[in-house]
């Protein structure tokens, strides 16, 4: 697995593409199949799986929610690609404000 921190979006690669024959359509509409059912069970056991296949609807409710950018999902060259977006518009405002700030002090 990949991870990748930009200035705009986090990116998580994860290698292997989709497991067993799963189409891409099928993810996105909550379909899954789970890869390695050891882990897949103490997950579950410890109460970190709410309902298998629910990951993603997940994932853009909880951008919904916050107000962030739509989610991108890739499937390429037998990888899988989750592309979380930020919204840069606060932290540009932040930054005016404090440079402005800045200003005061040096007059």
């Amino acid at each position: 697995m990949q991870v990748a921190i930009y200035d705009d979006r986090l990116e998580v690669t994860s290698p292997g593409g989709l497991y067993n024959g799963l189409a891409y359509e099928e993810v996105m509409n909550g379909h899954s199949k789970i890869r390695n059912k050891g882990i897949a069970n103490i997950f579950s056991q410890m109460g970190l799986v709410e309902a298998w296949g629910s990951g993603i609807k997940r994932i853009l409710n909880a951008a919904e929610e916050y107000g962030l950018p739509k989610p991108r999902f890739q499937e390429f060259d037998n990888m899988f690609r989750v592309e979380l977006f930020r919204n840069l518009f606060p932290m540009m405002e932040e930054s005016r404000d404090t440079g402005e700030t800045s200003e005061k002090y040096r007059e």
